[in-house]
């Protein structure tokens, strides 16, 4: 093993614990932000439910997101795949000195940086920020995203379920990397400014003189 920068490099064949709080008694993986929600259910060998439909089999998730194929695996703190046609790289840390996971690399071709722990939720995926804490029995905060992505914060939330603990500190990772990034609630993209003589409805009034 190797230790550095207050991370700890792990083999993912050791026993699941609990990286993330468990928010919920039953129910599904379950974020909101803003006005838009995603309900996504976790059983023995399947993730179902709005736009996921996945099988589960030992250190491997595929199936179909948003209509697109993925086939993502994982192995002694590594995970490799593709969601659609996008390359998936990610690299695995458990935090040295407290419960948690560091998520880095690219997933579906967005840089991707997490810290998950039972205490909060933060980093970048899907070309945005998240900075949450766990509240009110959920873990709740806010969504920045860049620019060209939607750019205004919204209020966020996001409730796991008590099964999620049952699973590898990879597949937890994996899970809540994917339900945050952009193949789970999208970033709304930021209405156009308008040009001269136009409005955001439309066409502007005439110049005059025409």
């Amino acid at each position: 093993m190797k230790l550095g920068a207050g991370l700890l490099v792990f083999g993912l064949a050791a026993p699941a614990s609990a990286q993330l709080a468990a928010t919920a008694r039953g129910g599904p993986i379950a974020l909101r932000v803003g006005d838009a929600a995603l309900a996504v259910s976790v059983d023995a060998d399947t993730v179902r439910g709005d736009g996921f439909a996945l099988r589960r089999d030992g250190a491997r998730l595929t199936g179909t997101v948003r209509g697109g194929n993925l086939d993502l695996r994982w192995r002694r703190g590594l995970v490799t795949g593709r969601v659609g046609v996008e390359d998936v790289h990610l690299e695995l840390s458990r935090m040295a000195s407290e419960q948690g996971l560091q998520v880095d690399g690219e997933l579906a071709s967005w840089g991707t940086a997490l810290v998950l722990s039972p205490l909060g939720i933060t980093g970048s995926v899907g070309g945005c920020d998240y900075s949450m804490t766990v509240a009110g029995g959920q873990y709740t905060g806010w969504r920045t995203c860049q620019e060209s992505n939607g750019g205004e914060p919204l209020d966020v939330t996001l409730s796991l379920p008590e099964q999620v603990q049952d699973l590898d500190d990879a597949e937890q990772a994996v899970l809540v990397a994917l339900v945050l990034s952009e193949k789970g609630i999208a970033p709304t993209p930021p209405r156009a400014t308008p040009g001269p003589g136009r409005t955001l409805e439309g066409p502007g009034a005439p110049a005059p003189g025409r």
